[in-house]
């Protein structure tokens, strides 16, 4: 779901919470009877216009969205979120922009295609709709978030288009980030003691299964299930001990006990990407994050952008 839809969900979640703790809080206070309340209003159909009836009269939809409006420009207010609201329609201005002066264009198709999966994933028109009423937005503003949503991406894609990322940026990142990026995949089996771990070590040595002997013997609950496995990982999420042996280790390898902190372990590496060419999915991410959030700092600058504060530069 689009960011801006989940902000608006949230926010008037919040809001929902905010009222339904006080009403909870005055329904003790009071001792009043929910329940008795209910059962009288039995065998009356609330109306399509209605989001209530009390003493036979209607609380309207109309009074409900005034209502959610009001909380959530005071929610607003109260999270200070006016400047981030305003960066945001300034940015969405700066893209809208540049995507006309580059001739990129989201097609009306694009547009309802979007719509409709939504309402699908949503299970469907009935309760697509009552989605929008709960959080009192129109199909038509549903239909602009998208639009947003579209453009964004749509502009980011261009963008990577025009400014690909080469392998001389790949090899040159690398070289000056590698001790922070080389990456290696390992399991573990982690036990209190050393003769434990020497004890495992010896049934590995002739050929037992590693994964089986991390179930029965690891510590580490967070997965001992799994076999020990650990994923991937840098340097800096693992200890120092730890980190030490698994990143001088080959592919296929299987460490002595290795003591740390946390007992001793006992690792087997998986794989290690510790190149520019295993790194390049994770190299060219960041490359491109670094050359569009530098493009969208430029289109702000030339823009002139003044707010509330004064005239706005971005460095």
């Amino acid at each position: 779901m689009n960011k801006k839809l989940i902000a608006l969900v949230l926010a008037t979640s919040f809001a929902l919470s905010a009222c339904g703790n006080n009403a909870d809080k005055d329904k003790k206070d009071t001792g009043s009877n929910q329940t008795e309340s209910s059962e009288s209003a039995k065998g009356e159909k609330l109306p399509d216009d209605a989001v209530a009836i009390v003493s036979g009269e209607k609380i309207s939809k109309d009074a409900y969205k005034d209502e959610m409006s009001f909380y959530s420009a005071m929610l607003a207010s109260q999270q200070q979120l006016k400047p981030s609201i305003v960066q945001m329609l300034i940015q969405d201005k700066l893209i809208a922009d540049d995507m006309k002066k580059n001739k990129v264009k989201v097609e009306d198709k694009e547009l309802n295609d979007k719509f409709l999966q939504y309402i699908q994933q949503f299970g469907g028109q009935e309760k697509f709709d009552k989605m929008l009423d709960d959080y009192n937005m129109s199909s038509d503003k549903f239909k602009e978030t998208i639009k947003k949503d579209q453009i964004y991406q749509k502009h980011r894609a261009w963008f990577e288009e025009k400014h690909p990322v080469d392998e001389k940026e790949i090899k040159k990142y690398y070289e000056e980030n590698k001790d922070t990026l080389a990456q290696v995949k390992a399991s573990h089996i982690l036990v209190a003691d050393e003769n434990t771990a020497k004890e495992v070590k010896a049934k590995l040595d002739k050929g037992e299964d590693f994964a089986k002997l991390a179930k029965e013997y690891s510590k580490d609950t967070a997965n001992s299930s799994k076999g020990g496995d650990l994923g991937y990982f840098t340097r800096d999420k693992m200890v120092k001990e730890f980190a030490d042996k698994a990143f001088a280790m080959k592919k296929g390898e299987i460490s002595d006990p290795v003591k740390t902190s946390y007992g001793f372990h006992i690792i087997k590496v998986e794989d290690k990407k510790d190149s520019p060419e295993a790194l390049k999915e994770e190299i060219s991410k960041k490359l491109n994050d670094k050359k569009y959030a530098d493009y969208l700092t430029k289109l702000f600058n030339e823009a002139k952008v003044v707010t509330e504060d004064g005239p706005q530069k971005k460095d």
